[in-house]
């Protein structure tokens, strides 16, 4: 679990002391003794306390005004599984040259042993930095001697400069908490839009004036003591296909709206976005970075021709940084090293890959701008006010012949106009060069499908041989492409198809369009069949959906709290043709169906027929929405048993 830094913004301003004034309990037997468990038994840890306090303070030495940030936790570890809580992770972010500071990192393991509190001190050695990338890295730490029922306690300060970028106070986590508690110290002279989120209220709001606590230019000024308590926190239970939980959980956020000059001047610290466009354009990471003509000028005449539509030198372009840079697994919306750079030593982060293709669908004078996005798991980004930090990609959005595509070089497996999930998260910011920027959709329009073609024959002795071909399109392409990509060869992933199939016995698998993105990808696979087992001299049973039948309904719980989010809308499709022996009629068959869920939010198809020794079954279900609000959920629970009801029932066939 992690504790947030949450800053207060200043402006020469210093404070008088600090302190953390963190109430928690005395440790002692009982709470050993106490059954925590019955607080949620399936919970594996429970926080039985947390702090934070954030307050402003000055470095006389620096000449510098910064954030101290207190945070100060005791966890129970209540099953075994549970010691990954007393792994901690701090988060420490670069501004300037200069990294945020971590110290006074403390940290205790404390046992229950023959009725006496056993202590294991955290020893320095045991602190770790790891580093993600040049703008962030990770302290790690995790306590010492963890058993079943071990309390853990650990505490440190962050002190950071960057007084401007807010964060933000989480009171949920996949852990249930028992009381949760951050103080914010706020001068009397700045002014702050406060937001709480998610399900759950805070307990209790407790406020005090401290009077003169703070001096500017030589001018004391009262500040407001903020205390927000929360108690009794349920685990946020994720469910699938949502968005981040970030989104979700309980937490306190502090916006910086005004600062009141003593001269009795406001200023406005509420940014625009005309502001932020100008500060990204100006930036030699970004806007540097676009108008930079001099490294794909050049080249452009080996990659496209002028004879050839925008749309086809587009893909070209598109296709070389695809294939040329390779991504080193590092977001951001800044280049990492520079477009230049990039292409020499062909890598780079999402930037430098993304921002490379702007910069040479510009200069092939096809109209291109960055969009700069936050990641599915980091988030949904603030849509009142600029917060250029809730970003951490950046992709592309070209404008041909009056339709946008939207387009990441930084992924090989990705087809022209393709997203990948992790892009996928509502909405980014085009950021255009000449005018205001606007918020565009993060949608998929190429469709995203898999169908299966299988067609058999089943002999006198009850074996089937056959074939089944599967097609991937879309995001069904990019996901299977991905995982064939895990394998250090093709020829491996077919074998291990092969080794892993039960029930049907795989022959042979080959795999079709691998590289050829703007083609389907297809699996071909022959198979054969032991059918005895349901085979006699009188009847057969079968059930012709032979090859990855749906078993359980995806869509399983009794309450949905948060929309279902699939990225994309899905379709699939099955198109079976088995040729039986002579002499059979159909006798059970599942009937013949078509289902739609309300404004056609989703339909099922379901259709068979027996006719000269042949048995033809297609299903087809289109899922047509990419999004469904908790109050459809329970449709489409429904709509999945009959799926599910469909692909499992067997057709009976008898001897005539």
């Amino acid at each position: 679990m992690r504790c947030y830094l949450l800053t207060c913004c200043l402006i020469l301003l210093s404070a008088l002391g600090y302190a953390q004034n963190s109430s928690m309990p005395k440790l002692d037997v009982t709470i050993f003794k106490h059954d925590h468990q019955s607080v949620d038994t399936a919970a594996k840890a429970v926080v039985l306390y947390e702090f934070g306090r954030s307050e402003i303070e000055v470095s006389e030495s620096q000449n510098s005004i910064g954030v101290n940030h207190y945070c100060h936790v005791r966890i129970k570890i209540l099953k075994k599984d549970g010691d990954k809580h007393a792994t901690i992770e701090i988060p420490v972010y670069k501004y300037g040259s200069d990294f945020e500071r971590v110290t006074e990192i403390k940290g205790s393991t404390y046992n229950l042993i023959d009725g006496q509190i056993q202590a294991d001190e955290l020893k320095k050695d045991a602190i770790f930095t790891e580093k993600v990338s040049a703008h962030y890295q990770v302290i790690k730490f995790t306590l010492p001697n963890i058993q079943e029922n071990s309390i853990i306690e650990y505490s440190y300060r962050t002190n950071t400069p960057a007084i401007w970028n807010l964060k933000t106070w989480y009171f949920q986590d996949e852990i249930p908490k028992l009381h949760s508690e951050y103080v914010a110290v706020i001068p009397s002279v700045f002014e702050y839009n406060v937001t709480l989120k998610g399900h759950y209220a805070i307990s209790d709001l407790k406020t005090a004036r401290l009077s003169e606590h703070f001096l500017l230019n030589s001018k004391r000024f009262d500040c407001s003591r903020m205390t927000y308590i929360m108690k009794d926190i349920p685990a946020f239970k994720e469910e699938d296909y949502m968005l981040a939980p970030i989104n979700y959980i309980s937490a306190v956020n502090f916006e910086l709206k005004t600062f009141h000059e003593p001269s009795g001047a406001i200023k406005n610290y509420t940014r625009v976005w005309k502001d932020v466009d100008t500060e990204l354009l100006n930036d030699k990471d970004f806007g540097g970075q676009i108008k930079n003509k001099s490294v794909y000028g050049k080249l452009l005449p080996s990659i496209i021709s002028p004879d050839s539509s925008k749309l086809f030198n587009a893909k070209k372009i598109y296709n070389y940084i695809q294939q040329n840079i390779v991504w080193n697994k590092t977001l951001g919306k800044y280049a990492e090293n520079g477009i230049k750079d990039a292409l020499e030593k062909k890598k780079g982060n999402i930037g430098d890959i993304n921002l490379s293709l702007v910069s040479a669908l510009n200069n092939a004078d096809i109209e291109a701008y960055p969009v700069i996005i936050s990641t599915r798991n980091n988030g949904i980004p603030n849509v009142v006010h600029p917060v250029l930090s809730d970003f951490n990609a950046v992709i592309v959005a070209a404008l041909i012949d009056g339709k946008s595509y939207l387009l990441d070089a930084s992924d090989k497996y990705l087809t022209f106009g393709l997203l990948s999930l992790r892009s996928i998260n509502e909405r980014g910011r085009i950021i255009y060069s000449k005018q205001s920027s606007d918020w565009i959709e993060l949608t998929n329009t190429i469709p995203t499908k898999k169908t299966y073609n299988i067609f058999a024959t089943i002999s006198e002795d009850g074996k089937m041989k056959g074939k089944i071909e599967k097609y991937y399109v879309g995001l069904e392409a990019y996901i299977q492409r991905s995982e064939i990509e895990k394998f250090p060869t093709i020829e491996e992933y077919e074998e291990n198809v092969i080794e892993k199939s039960s029930g049907l016995k795989i022959l042979s698998n080959k795999i079709k369009n691998l590289t050829e993105l703007d083609n389907p990808l297809v699996e071909s696979m022959e198979f054969e069949f032991d059918m005895r087992e349901n085979f006699n001299a009188t009847q057969i049973l079968l059930n012709p959906i032979m090859y990855e039948r749906q078993r359980k309904n995806p869509f399983n719980l009794s309450e949905r709290n948060f929309h279902v989010d699939l990225g994309s809308a899905r379709a699939e499709q099955y198109n079976i043709n088995i040729t039986f022996p002579e002499g059979y009629k159909l006798d059970n068959f599942p009937k013949n169906t078509s289902y739609s869920l309300p404004e056609g939010a989703a339909k099922f198809i379901y259709r068979s027929s027996f006719s000269d020794n042949v048995l033809m079954v297609q299903q087809v279900t289109n899922l047509n929405q990419a999004i469904y609000t908790p109050e459809e959920y329970f449709h489409l629970k429904e709509f999945f048993s009959l799926l599910i009801q469909h692909q499992n029932t067997d057709f009976l066939f008898k001897k005539i």
